[in-house]
């Protein structure tokens, strides 16, 4: 990436600007024109550049609307910085993690990103972000607003080499369509059986009654739409976040939940479901919010994703545009064998953990804005209000401290994105979703399986991206049946000794103890 060099001193009544190049020293005169200079001759007085500094930024996530992007532009005005602000849509964050690694090795580096945790450690040890210990006192409101526990998840050997996102709460859960269910004359399934006999009817049985086979019964995006089927095994593959094994405690041990024997009895009633057709067969290329609109318009009749893609109002009334008489209901995760779980939830993870590069240093001024952009989107005050309400007397009044959401309030769907440093989210949630507190609560509130994933370190030889990557794409063919299941064991063997799995457990077994997880 190239980058200009702009270095400012400030210090006394005048000051010049100096840029290396063609071996010759340039002074801004007080007009603000240049003029040539010996090394030896005196700067002449100026006032400081008032140009907007511009910096780029680069997350994973489905987009921003034009509300966000105005928002966005606000905070770059009160910064004096002009944003190139990108969202990269995906199905998965895989591919926007790849994105990174590729930036990464070649040099061109947004200024400020979103790590995962093993890029996080991969590229601490390769020297590519900045440790940002010493500049912790340049942002009073980040300081403030984490906890020490929040500040822990991102650093590696006690150095806080990046920001992560304040800890979120649980938002997935199953939705499906009540208004079919009534049609064909069936219960709200509680178990795995009967929710796998509902996802089936929806699409065998025209449930929207056009006389077609055209919808399906299941969506969502990514393995993450198996959550609640995994779960009901007791097993688990991936996070909200994450498309990979988790560790996790049994019989106080650390085990891997990939290579336990409930996972092949899970992958064998997924993959029997998929046989049946009834699942929508681009789950794994849906990108954004591609799943909730094709349950919004009446294609699909299960959904697994954030209660927030189908019950905010303008969600709601997408569904109802589409048929008055549809109607969305949340439902416990099915019971079977292993229990009853709505997937995995890592109790150390971040959503995202925000780095910058390395190279910043080189840009004192970048740096400086850039630091100041996280601080003014945390914590109590304009730029998180900004961020979370959007504009005042549009978006919202307050009276005293109470932020009180105005009906357009409801355009602000994706301000989660500019909400870098994440924000208190129960109050948050409360006061920008008042009618949706039920979901909320809902959510909050269902059984998840306590994994760990974040807590370890990736041993020395390991490439984990490799696992990962090999990983996903074996339980991908045992999901579509290009993989038989009776070869599940094989693969737990390669996954122990191509890809030394058991070395991450065993580095998982002494952060684990230090944690005081197990004994």
């Amino acid at each position: 990436m190239k980058i200009s060099f702009k270095l400012c001193a400030v210090i006394g009544l005048s000051f010049s600007i100096v840029v290396s190049g063609c071996g010759k020293t340039e002074s801004v005169t007080e007009g603000g024109t240049t003029a040539p200079s010996s090394a030896t001759a005196a700067p002449a007085a100026s006032p400081k550049s008032t140009t907007p500094v511009k910096l780029s930024v680069l997350i994973g996530g489905t987009g921003l609307s034009d509300v966000d992007k105005k928002i966005q532009a606000e905070i770059g005005k009160k910064l004096g910085v002009d944003f190139d602000f990108n969202v990269m849509q995906t199905s998965n964050n895989n591919e926007y993690a790849n994105q990174i690694n590729v930036r990464i090795a070649a040099g061109n580096v947004p200024d400020v990103f979103t790590v995962s945790n093993d890029q996080m450690q991969q590229f601490s040890k390769q020297g590519a972000i900045l440790d940002l210990t010493s500049y912790m006192d340049k942002m009073p409101n980040v300081k403030k607003a984490y906890s020490a526990a929040d500040l822990t998840k991102g650093k590696v050997d006690g150095k806080q080499m990046t920001l992560p996102k304040r800890a979120a709460v649980p938002y997935r859960t199953l939705m499906l369509r009540k208004d079919w269910l009534d049609k064909l004359n069936l219960p709200i399934p509680k178990t795995l059986d009967e929710l796998a006999t509902v996802i089936k009817a929806f699409h065998d049985k025209d449930p929207d009654g056009n006389g077609k086979q055209d919808t399906y019964g299941l969506t969502g995006t990514g393995l993450d739409v198996f959550a609640p089927f995994f779960g009901a095994f007791g097993a688990s593959y991936g996070t909200a976040s994450s498309a990979e094994g988790n560790l996790t405690v049994k019989d106080n041990k650390v085990v891997y939940s990939t290579s336990q024997p409930e996972m092949k009895q899970a992958l064998k009633f997924i993959n029997d479901l998929y046989n049946s057709g009834a699942i929508d067969p681009d789950i794994l290329t849906n990108k954004g919010n591609a799943a909730s609109t094709k349950a919004q318009k009446g294609q699909v009749g299960v959904i697994y994703s954030n209660w927030s893609d189908m019950f905010k109002d303008e969600f709601v009334k997408l569904t109802t545009d589409t048929n008055p008489n549809a109607k969305f209901i949340t439902i416990e995760p099915p019971v079977g064998p292993g229990g009853k779980f709505n997937g995995a939830f890592d109790n150390s993870a971040a959503d995202w953990r925000i780095a910058l590069p390395k190279a910043l240093e080189k840009t004192p001024e970048k740096l400086e804005k850039a630091l100041a952009y996280l601080d003014f989107i945390t914590g109590a005050g304009e730029g998180q209000n900004l961020v979370m309400f959007g504009f005042e007397g549009t978006h919202y009044t307050k009276e005293g401290d109470v932020i009180k959401p105005l009906p357009a309030v409801s355009e602000l769907g994706t301000t989660f994105q500019l909400q870098l440093t994440g924000r208190d989210e129960l109050p948050y949630l409360y006061t920008k979703f008042p009618k949706q507190k039920e979901y909320i609560d809902f959510a909050i509130n269902l059984p998840y399986i306590k994994v760990y994933n974040n807590f370890s370190k990736i041993p020395d030889g390991l490439n984990k991206s490799d696992k990962d990557r090999f990983e996903n794409e074996e339980i991908i063919k045992f999901i579509y049946g290009k993989r038989p299941i009776d070869q599940f064991d094989d693969f737990v063997k390669t996954l122990n000794t191509t890809y030394q799995l058991q070395k991450y457990v065993d580095e998982a077994e002494k952060a684990f103890k230090e944690k005081g997880l197990i004994k």
